[in-house]
């Protein structure tokens, strides 16, 4: 069950980030359920794909700088053996 943990850690991060309304690093990384510095390098690996993540002290929120769209999903669909959707 760890994929689908990290999918919704992913998709909730995500959420707050674009809606602005992360907290302080501390509260955001409780809030996902994992350390600070599990926090801190998630974004430096979004970073790296040029994600423009930041924090702003005034306002207590991490936020995307730059417009993005992320866009995270999984999806299971049920085949037969020649891989027709049902």
């Amino acid at each position: 069950m760890k994929v689908m943990d990290t999918f919704n850690k992913l998709s909730l991060f995500s959420k707050l980030v674009e809606q602005e309304c992360t907290g302080t690093p501390g509260a955001f990384a409780k809030r996902l359920g994992i350390s600070r510095t599990s926090l801190y390098d998630l974004i430096d690996e979004l970073k790296s794909y040029d994600v423009n993540i930041v924090y702003s002290r005034k306002r207590k929120t991490f936020y995307y700088a730059s417009p993005i769209l992320a866009r995270i999903e999984i999806s299971f669909e049920e085949t037969d053996n020649d891989g027709t959707i049902f």
